[in-house]
């Protein structure tokens, strides 16, 4: 007896091209997740640094509150930023103002976000009669300070003085080609 080899049955060509179709869709999903994840732990690590950036600068504000430094933070008076917080006539805030590159050193005065570490890359932070910053500019961020009076509801007219402040310290990144902010707000005293 004979057998027939048609009744034989096994996958055919297009059952098996469909298959791989299906398979390729699935890793194609699988390799875009993972370079989806990929991308966005770049994005949460230049996060991190930016608010750890604030941070420090907040810090770095604090404790120029706390300790004044002969020629360069007169304590209090000098929190705000340039042309705020007039004392005798005199504009007492070293802030500086607009968006501002960050310098790896903060400069002779140990004070983050004044004339002496925010100076443009490739130019030397040079303020007369003290050394200048020739440290490296931090790639990628930018800062910008904004130091607000708050009056107090007690005391609400002049002359009495102020003794409460907002600060906003934000840091700018981008990523590709967006710019991110990381922002962080506190409120100091002087007491």
């Amino acid at each position: 007896m004979k057998q027939n080899k048609s009744s034989e049955k096994g996958f055919s060509y297009i059952e098996i091209m469909i298959a791989l179709v299906i398979l390729m869709v699935g890793v194609l999903q699988m390799a875009s997740a993972l370079s989806a994840n990929l991308l966005r732990s770049y994005e949460t690590e230049k996060r991190i640094i930016a608010k750890q950036i604030a941070l420090s600068t907040i810090e770095s504000i604090i404790s120029a509150r706390d300790i004044a430094r002969s020629g360069a933070v007169a304590g209090w008076d000098s929190i705000g930023n340039v042309g705020t917080n007039p004392v005798n006539g005199a504009f007492q805030g070293v802030f500086l103002n607009n968006w501002c590159p960050i310098r790896e050193d903060l400069g002779w005065d140990g004070v983050a976000g004044t004339a002496d570490d925010a100076c443009p890359d490739g130019s030397i932070c040079d303020v007369s009669g003290h050394p200048p910053n020739t440290s490296a500019v931090v790639t990628g961020f930018e800062r910008q300070i904004i130091i607000t009076d708050i009056a107090d509801a007690e005391r609400p007219t002049p002359p009495n003085p102020i003794s409460r402040r907002r600060i906003d310290v934000k840091i700018r990144y981008f990523y590709n080609t967006l710019a991110r902010e990381e922002i962080i707000s506190t409120i100091i005293t002087n007491y």
